[in-house]
């Protein structure tokens, strides 16, 4: 059987200043993406971005807070998002299957069933699922939901083997190094002993609804004996390759006694 990887990614990374889309992130995971392949693992994309670049697609500076507004950004800006992927997979000779759930899909039994189905048939099928909330039809994914956690459900549900959270940072930090440059990276954490490590967490990012707190979270909620976890940085030169291959790189997730 093959080992199953899901690689969350934040919309730091799928964005930029300069450009709707980073195509240079893109093409630098979907390059990794067909290295796994070829050694033989099973690849899920959980990719946030869709709100981000439907407000660049507008021109908007500043992230709405009316509901409406947010769902017709995702609806406009996932068109885009999924495009960017498809153009790069097919470059390394991959498909992008575009997968939209919430986070009740995946509490309800049934459905559960069938999300497991299908990403088994895309699998069969060959292609990649990318993940993304359902935000341009559910007002419970904008209110409450953020990817990172959905990343974790989703891992936990296809008893995948390893869940790589990427963001624009190295790792898990006592303190925002945005904000604080001597804040010291921690390299493995037992989520068992969370408090003994007086992490400060900071603010969700410019465009995303998560944080440094919500990342951990979802580690937790997927973790059991047998498989780990990590939080790097998605920019970093073949992160999702280093970290398989057992190099020292971000913060390895735990959970032990």
């Amino acid at each position: 059987m093959n080992k199953i990887v899901v690689i969350k990614i934040g919309s730091s990374l799928v964005t930029d200043s300069n450009d709707f889309i980073d195509k240079d992130f893109i093409r630098s995971i979907s390059s990794q993406i067909r290295n796994l392949i070829e050694k033989g693992y099973e690849v899920i994309v959980v990719s946030s971005g869709a709100i981000a670049h439907g407000m660049k697609s507008w021109g908007i500076r500043e992230k709405p807070e009316e509901i409406d507004k947010l769902q017709a950004l995702s609806a406009v800006g996932q068109i885009g998002l999924i495009n960017a992927y498809q153009d790069e997979f097919r470059i390394h000779g991959l498909l992008a299957a575009q997968v939209l759930m919430s986070h009740s899909d995946l509490k309800d039994e049934e459905r559960s069933k069938n999300i497991q189905t299908s990403l088994k048939n895309i699998f069969n099928l060959g292609a990649i699922p990318i993940i993304n909330e359902n935000d341009s039809v559910s007002t419970e994914e904008i209110q409450y939901g953020d990817n990172d956690q959905l990343s974790g459900e989703v891992a936990s549900l296809i008893n995948a083997n390893y869940l790589i959270i990427l963001t624009d940072q190295d790792g898990v930090y006592k303190e925002d190094p945005k904000k604080n440059l001597d804040s010291k990276l921690i390299k493995t954490i037992n989520l068992k002993e969370i408090d003994r490590y007086d992490i400060k967490f900071g603010k969700p990012g410019e465009f995303g609804r998560g944080g440094m707190e919500t990342k951990l979270i979802a580690a937790k909620n997927f973790l059991k004996e047998g498989n780990q976890a990590w939080i790097a940085n998605g920019k970093r030169a073949d992160i999702v390759l280093n970290i398989l291959e057992g190099k020292d790189e971000g913060t390895k997730i735990s959970l032990v006694n």
